[in-house]
């Protein structure tokens, strides 16, 4: 018996299938709908390439006894609907293909003024008029049509990043049903961290955002730390090889107009071991995002002793806090170092959420669901 896995080239595909390579052995078959190689970020896994009728046939296939989608992009979600009944379906939520599910938990939208601004202008397809344009660049998660809700019945098992997220799920789209189970990417030991122990502080610098995407609101990001933080001898770091390479490009203009030299665009696509040591010498996270997003940079400069500061808004404020990790407040930013105690702190918290030894009995409790060696996971409140 086997799991077919719909995959993405994407990099957090490798870490996944060694993670359920490891857990049950020999029973992954892997797809990719449209793609073919070489492929960017996949490097370990090679997927088949599948159109729609392949997708349909590989998952009528008498010895697969479920379907893990990696993401659920919208070709994705049409094949849902056309799949057999018989094998379970279990989607790996990453946000980007949930967050239209919730768009009304997010009434004022995700990206904020100033950034959805310069995004109306980077975008000219969007509707002429300055103020519904602007309102379009500010809630980039289209709700789903009736047909993509009737789709997404088809879902047995939803694995969404954090279970807040997951009730959120259930409250907007009350007729979604699908059962929760808490499993995630990666691991702190292989994936997230710096690959030994950490012995020093991390150094002065700050690390703003994560990516390339408007939903890191940077401008708002830039001006909040124009105003509150004083920036001699440090640099702000900006990754922004991943996402939108129009919007990175103007976010970097905007950063070295406000910041000069203190301001490093990473526009570059870079080794783990290369981000990680750049990462090494940022002692504070600023992230400005709404919404679930940039964990593995949270579990990374956690992990080195970085200060990690977030927008109250975002759920994952909260729910990292629940979690035990030191979380304050973007409008209250502090540049003084965590001391041994609390960076001590930072790294138990991070082993605790998505260490290998509570990673891998998550995979194995999945994997036994979706080999029908164990029932789906009771409803949660």
């Amino acid at each position: 018996m086997k799991i077919l896995h719909v995959v993405l080239d994407d990099k957090f595909i490798d870490m996944a299938l060694r993670e359920f390579e490891a857990v049950a052995p020999g029973s992954h078959e892997t797809v990719i709908l449209g793609a073919r190689a070489p492929f960017r970020y996949l490097t370990q896994v090679r997927p088949r390439t599948v159109d729609v009728e392949g997708l349909v046939r590989a998952a009528m296939a008498p010895d697969v006894r479920s379907v893990i989608f990696h993401g659920l992009p919208g070709a994705h979600l049409q094949v849902l609907g056309r799949l057999p009944a018989g094998p379970l379906v279990i989607w790996l939520g990453w946000g980007y293909d949930y967050y239209g599910l919730i768009n009304d938990a997010f009434p004022e939208g995700l990206i904020q003024p100033a950034t959805a601004s310069l995004l109306a202008k980077l975008r000219p397809t969007l509707p002429h008029d300055p103020v519904v344009s602007v309102l379009a660049s500010a809630r980039p998660y289209r709700k789903p049509t009736a047909d993509e809700r009737a789709a997404l019945q088809r879902v047995d098992l939803f694995c969404p990043v954090m279970d807040v997220e997951y009730r959120l799920v259930r409250q907007h789209q009350p007729g979604f049903k699908a059962r929760y189970l808490r499993w995630n990417y990666g691991t702190a030991e292989d994936d997230f961290g710096p690959g030994g122990p950490v012995a020093e502080a991390p150094g002065p610098d700050l690390l703003v955002g994560n990516s390339a995407t408007p939903t890191n609101n940077h401008l708002e990001l830039f001006e909040s730390i124009r105003k509150q933080v004083n920036l001699d001898g440090r640099r702000l770091v900006a990754p922004l090889s991943y996402g939108d390479s129009v919007y990175g490009r103007a976010v970097a203009r905007r950063g070295q107009e406000l910041f000069g030299h203190a301001f490093v665009a990473l526009t570059d696509y870079v080794d783990k071991a290369q981000y990680i040591d750049t990462l090494s010498r940022c002692g504070t996270l600023v992230l400005n995002t709404l919404r679930q997003q940039a964990l593995g940079n949270v579990y990374i400069s956690a992990q080195l002793g970085a200060r990690v500061f977030l927008n109250r808004r975002c759920p994952m404020h909260g729910w990292l806090k629940r979690q035990g990790l030191l979380v304050g407040d973007l409008d209250a930013l502090k540049m003084d170092p965590l001391d041994a105690a609390q960076r001590v702190t930072q790294r138990r918290a991070v082993m605790a959420m998505i260490g290998r030894d509570v990673q891998r009995p998550r995979t194995r409790q999945l994997v036994n669901v979706a080999l029908c060696e164990a029932p789906l996971p009771p409803e949660i409140d």
